[in-house]
């Protein structure tokens, strides 16, 4: 009997062993940007293992295709997918507020005709801690005209990153970053989620819808044509500017990156290219970390937070991700919002200011977005059904939005673009039905865990 005391104190002794480990080890690669990735092996019947893919949403009676994993996400969309067929009257009511909301979006959005360089000061007294513009920016049409408009002065090869991009120089010292296009507005993009190239034109949807959804985390961003001979050539680097050549009327370069070569140019109508310039975020500086809900990238490899129903307990263990002490896991779930209505399912990392405590999860790299306007990832809303809580006021900005205008309200921003139309009607119709998924998904955790548990202020 002794014997079999012992032997039980010590099977518990090590099972509890094993348990604080498996924690250690989760917080460890949650919080570690240095650590491995944070993944598992997922099997099907017959010891076959299966890639992970994100469970895609739709409202087309499309059936799940057999052998699908069903994993944490399979969970999570049926859930959602049946709320989302019981949601209230309210959800499909337009709000009495949003007529003035647009007003309030689209009154300095107004295109000025002066190039303005001082503007760049006014920009760089914006950015704090927790945004990069205030709510209230009259002078925004100006900048944007101004960002649009100015001379270049330099221009080299962006090293950072994997995809080719250029480093401008504007009038007045300001720097940007410039995405060149590769797709029609038309072109849909097959395959996973983060398939294809970045889309210059998801660059500038997402920033105007940043500022639609008063999460002020993104920088300026607009559409800009360059006519290359004369803008862009004179003041090229050396290394910029050995990867230039002709090829019949166009003019085309492929640039210094990780993917860049001589076989994956890109190519200007005659000499015009069209891309997203986006505002470089001088007054601070940035650090990169891992999100808690990366993908494995992997065949056969699901993430932990696919796999484990109880994996925001796990983030929360982390004192960075503690709602109580810190801002980060809501601003996670405000960008998971954001992510999911643009359908961008590759943001494996994300940037903060290194120069402030509680900096905003910021906005940046939104190229892989807007890809397929008919697939509903719903896996990207991963933080917010995982962890069930919602920044009240995220919430009722939202809702503002209810009724199908969503879409309408991006299109009117867009207008104002330098190189309207944006986006195609599409994607601004999948816009609303991934506003009434989202109102699914806080719907069902309402009723897990009541409307005053979700919503912090």
């Amino acid at each position: 009997m002794i014997v079999k005391r012992q032997c039980a104190v010590v099977s518990l002794g090590a099972l509890l062993v094993l348990v604080l480990s498996a924690n250690v080890y989760f917080v460890y690669i949650i919080v570690d940007d240095t650590a491995p990735y944070g993944s598992a092996t997922s099997h099907v019947s017959g010891g076959k293992s299966e890639r992970s893919r994100p469970y895609t949403l739709l409202s087309r009676g499309e059936q799940v295709a057999p052998g699908f994993y069903r994993n944490t996400t399979m969970t999570a969309a049926y859930h959602i997918e049946a709320k989302l067929a019981s949601l209230p009257l309210k959800y499909r009511t337009i709000s009495p507020r949003h007529g003035r909301l647009l007003q309030q979006l689209l009154e300095p959005m107004n295109k000025s005709t002066t190039v303005d360089t001082s503007q760049w000061a006014i920009a760089a007294k914006w950015v704090n801690a927790r945004e990069v513009m205030p709510a209230w920016a009259p002078q925004l049409g100006s900048m944007l005209h101004t960002l649009c408009s100015s001379r270049i002065l330099h221009a080299d090869n962006a090293l950072q990153g994997t995809q080719l991009k250029l480093i401008l120089t504007l009038a007045g010292g300001q720097r940007a970053i410039f995405k060149p296009q590769w797709y029609s507005r038309e072109a849909i993009i097959q395959g996973p989620v983060y398939a294809g190239k970045d889309r210059h034109n998801a660059e500038v949807a997402a920033f105007h819808l940043s500022l639609a959804l008063g999460l002020r985390r993104c920088p300026l961003t607009v559409g800009r044509k360059l006519n290359l001979r004369r803008e862009l050539i004179p003041v090229a680097s050396d290394n910029l500017l050995d990867t230039f050549y002709q090829e019949g009327n166009n003019t085309c370069f492929y640039g210094v990156c990780y993917y860049c070569s001589p076989q994956d140019p890109v190519c200007a109508q005659k000499d015009v290219l069209e891309g997203a310039l986006i505002m470089w975020l001088s007054p601070g500086k940035l650090k990169k970390l891992r999100s808690p809900w990366q993908r494995t990238y992997k065949a056969g490899v699901a993430a932990r937070w696919e796999l484990d129903e109880q994996y925001c307990d796990k983030v929360k263990a982390s004192k960075l991700y503690r709602p109580d002490l810190s801002p980060r896991l809501l601003d996670l779930v405000d960008t998971a919002l954001f992510d999911f209505l643009i359908d961008n399912g590759d943001r494996h990392h994300y940037e903060v200011f290194d120069n402030w405590s509680h900096s905003a999860v910021l906005l940046l790299d939104n190229g892989k977005s807007f890809g397929n306007p008919h697939l509903d990832h719903v896996d990207i809303l991963a933080p917010l059904y995982q962890c069930c809580i919602l920044r009240k006021s995220t919430w009722q900005r939202l809702r503002q939005f209810s009724g199908g205008v969503l879409g309408s309200t991006l299109g009117a921003l867009l207008e104002h673009s330098h190189i309207s139309p944006v986006l195609a009607a599409a994607h601004l119709r999948a816009l609303d039905r991934r506003l009434m998924t989202t109102f699914a998904a806080v719907e069902q955790c309402f009723s897990r865990y009541g409307r005053s548990s979700v919503l912090l202020s």
